[in-house]
């Protein structure tokens, strides 16, 4: 046997094997992704003076993950609040203060948190006072060992201040590591006897932070650290232990269009508002008393501890990148917790409904809901909208008077009537004497949709007029604010002199005074079509696109927290903005800020035994986990209760959503929030003897309903009802202002009921082949005759199972099967 051939053979097999090895280890060197581990910092010295200070950059980055952060100046030229009609307060206060915070962070070249930047937010904010932070820290002065007691019990008192330090890191410097390559080192010493050294380092999709802090105090401390990376877009798990029962089991998660990232650490991990109100006194502690409003969504890390004399504690954040996108993410969350969505019988719940309609009527004609004071409230659920939605379904003018009732209430006593009063042509809020005496965006829209919804079956003139008041007062008056393009969110008068005489006003830059008179603003349109008021609407929405790219700023009034009631507005008002102008831009947006809310606010999760009742359940706001308002409560500001009593807004927004898109998961949470509901009232009526049954809130810490009923949970839910029908149908209207109904003949009827001639997008049930679009008349007619007209053909076109067609203004239209 030859054996020179077969070693030649064998060598030549054993080299080409090493050039491949030799190969692989070249790409794996010169490749990208060998290139992404390693770590690089650059440190841009703004005044090349060697040393940290404002203006001054650090970069980070490992080609997967890229951190930003600016050094700021906090206090220069600070301006103070309400600076309506007096000189604003200038400051230069104490440098100490200044420092690095995180500007912007990155996975995969798309951005996972951007600050607007220190001035643009001063600018945009004027009650913002504190930066969003790395590793911000706070101080409370009791529960120390029980981390989550400790978030609810910085109450607002002198005895008991808020969170008292912010820490910003004044200097860095750049180690070695050799398990971690180059590693950032922030340290800062603010004084309060408390030094800190934060540790930044980057491996592959992990991002660490490191923390330790040193008690350089005589004395043992009790310390409760917080570990914050702010995020531009999370989902909410309602921070809280497990015995709270709306804490969610989903993990802390932020996200972007197409990647997702978690945090855990040393001590409870969630995600939420990481901020919170701190009280301020310009003649004392500038850090107590007075309003200030911090804002910001993200992931933490948070624990409790003791500190002796000269000891130092250390604190951790991991946060673990992943190329999941956060739709597939959360579906596996529902999926690999068995969670499904219950149904409820529609029939079955419109008859309840319509059958306690009458329960929840005054004989003033004004709809009530629970309070702890006596007092008429304002169209905070769409009440007349519902009504009107009811009358068209079965031509029962009960409905309609309901409305012309309401609307008569809300004109004569909730609207200021007098011409010499600063708030004249807008509607109050509340019959409560403070209420009476500030003006707020959020009383106008459902006064006017309410209004706009009688109007094509009266043809009021009062109503007209009313209406074009306030459509000028929202789009020119005191509450607009023309520098800032946006609404003032509060306006306050002094009820004492004759006429009244404007105090100030607010100038918050929260989201819902913007979105409100931006809905104002395109009701206005649809009822005159001047095109000054769309402009107006889209004026304002465009300057308010960092808030949209941020959901974190969703703020709600004086509390400056986003809430679901916000996000669910913001969708609606940009489902309406895309209708009116064909913008595609906005039905993206709205999408996604609906699904957020979805995946946030509403509790998904298992509840066992007598709390699968829970399963549904509404937080309407998630800082309650700050101790701002102490104890958890049921009230409207806290996030530890279920709240029936905004599942109406979730579902006008859900309707939008479903007619644009036809998305599943819409139709799903509708059901979810219904059965909710109705089991709520169940419960509520067990729990109370049967005293009270519509319920408005449920407090999960408690264990407690707010015993009072609530009629919005009834009136304003009838809204989506025949809505529901008809998407179970396969029939919808893609446009938020027409309403598509399914009568009992198996026909769809469409209503244009606003003074605007609207292109009708009508996606057809699977099985309609030939079809008749008809004309049935304007619709004041149709309803005061015997509402059996032939109708007139109109032209339409027809692409598969979608048909288009105009729609003239105050009328209606039918679609049947051809014989």
């Amino acid at each position: 046997m030859n054996l020179r051939p077969e070693r030649g053979l064998w060598f030549s097999f054993i080299f080409i094997i090493g050039l491949l090895i030799l190969a692989l280890l070249l790409y794996l060197l010169l490749s990208p992704t060998y290139k992404a581990e390693e770590v690089s910092i650059v440190w841009h010295d703004n005044d090349q003076n060697g040393q940290d200070s404002p203006g001054d950059v650090i970069e980070l980055s490992n080609g997967h993950i890229y951190l930003r952060l600016d050094y700021v100046d906090v206090w220069k030229g600070h301006q103070a609040l309400n600076p309506f009609e007096t000189p604003p307060e200038v400051r230069d206060l104490d440098p100490r203060w200044n420092g690095y915070y995180l500007q912007e962070f990155r996975y995969r070249d798309e951005i996972c948190y951007r600050y607007l930047g220190w001035d643009e937010a001063r600018k945009l904010y004027p009650t913002l006072s504190s930066n969003d932070v790395i590793g911000l820290v706070g101080q409370p002065e009791s529960y120390p060992d029980n981390p989550f007691l400790s978030m609810w019990n910085a109450k607002e008192s002198e005895r008991l201040p808020s969170y008292k330090w912010y820490v910003y890191f004044e200097k860095h410097e750049i180690r070695k590591n050799k398990d971690k390559g180059e590693v950032l080192v922030l340290t800062a010493d603010k004084g309060q006897g408390l030094s800190h050294t934060l540790e930044i380092s980057l491996k592959g999709s992990r991002l660490f932070f490191d923390l330790k802090v040193r008690n350089n105090q005589e004395k043992e401390i009790q310390y409760i650290n917080l570990l914050t990376l702010p995020a531009n877009k999370i989902i909410s798990t309602n921070f809280g232990p497990p015995e709270l029962l709306p804490c969610r089991k989903i993990e802390p998660l932020g996200f972007t269009d197409n990647f997702t990232f978690t945090v855990r650490g040393d001590g409870l991990a969630g995600s939420g508002m990481l901020p919170w109100k701190i009280k301020r006194d310009t003649t004392g502690n500038y850090f107590t008393g007075g309003w200030w409003i911090l804002h910001q969504h993200g992931l933490f890390v948070w624990k409790a501890t003791k500190l002796k004399p000269a000891e130092e504690a250390s604190f951790n954040l991991v946060a673990t990148f992943s190329n999941e996108n956060i739709y597939s993410r959360y579906e596996r969350y529902l999926r690999d917790n068995k969670i499904t969505f219950e149904r409820v019988n529609l029939d079955e719940v419109e008859e309840y409904f319509t059958k306690n309609v009458p329960r929840t009527i005054t004989k003033e004609g004004w709809i009530y809901h629970a309070y702890e004071w006596p007092t008429n409230d304002w169209h905070n659920e769409m009440t007349g909208k519902a009504f009107m939605t009811m009358f068209y379904v079965t031509g029962d003018r009960t409905w309609l008077k309901y409305t012309i009732n309401a609307n008569r209430y809300y004109v004569e006593k909730m609207r200021w009537n007098s011409p010499d009063h600063p708030f004249y042509g807008y509607f109050m809020d509340q019959t409560v004497d403070i209420k009476q005496r500030q003006c707020f965006l959020w009383s106008q829209p459902y006064n006017v949709e309410s209004l706009l919804a009688e109007y094509p079956l009266t043809g009021n003139p009062r109503i007209k007029e009313v209406l074009l008041t306030n459509f000028e007062k929202v789009y020119s008056g005191l509450m607009w604010n023309p520098e800032g393009k946006r609404w003032y969110w509060r306006a306050v008068v002094d009820p004492s002199t004759r006429p009244p005489k404007l105090i100030w006003k607010d100038d918050l830059n929260t989201f819902d005074a913007c979105e409100f008179g931006i809905d104002v603003m395109l009701s206005a349109y649809s009822f005159t079509g001047d095109k000054k008021y769309l402009d107006r609407a889209v004026e304002a929405m465009e300057n308010q696109v960092h808030v949209l790219e941020n959901y974190g700023l969703f703020l709600e009034d004086h509390a400056g927290e986003p809430s679901v009631n916000v996000y669910a507005f913001a969708s609606k008002a940009l489902y309406r903005i895309y209708d009116y102008t064909g913008n595609t831009k906005w039905l993206k947006e709205a999408e996604k800020v609906l699904d957020a809310l979805l995946m946030s606010f509403i509790h998904m999760d298992k509840y066992e035994g007598e709390f699968s009742w829970l399963k549904g359940g509404v937080t309407r706001k998630n800082g309650d986990w700050t101790g701002q308002f102490g104890e958890p409560t049921t009230g409207t500001d806290s996030s530890v209760a279920t709240a029936p009593t905004y599942i109406p807004w979730i579902m006008e927004a859900l309707v939008a959503g479903y007619k644009h898109t036809g998305k599943k998961m819409y139709l799903d949470y509708a059901h979810q929030l219904l059965w909710h509901t109705l089991e709520a009232n169940k419960k509520m009526k067990e729990a109370t003897g049967g005293r009270y049954e519509f319920c408005g809130h449920y407090n999960t810490y408690s264990r407690k309903f707010y015993e009072d009923d609530d009629g919005l949970v009834i009136v304003s839910n009838l809204y989506e009802i025949p809505y529901l029908k008809i998407f179970e149908k396969g029939a919808r209207v893609e446009h938020f202002d027409l309403q598509e109904i399914w009568d009992d003949e198996g026909k769809i009827r469409i209503i244009n009921p606003t003074n605007s001639t609207l292109k009708a997008v009508v996606h057809l049930p699977s099985g309609w082949k030939e079809i008749q679009v008809l004309s049935l008349g304007p619709i004041a007619e149709y309803f005061s005759g015997n509402m059996a007209t032939g109708g007139t053909p109109v032209e339409f076109t027809r692409s598969g199972q979608k048909v288009e067609f105009q729609t003239a203004r105050l009328s209606l239209y039918q679609i049947l099967l051809k014989d």
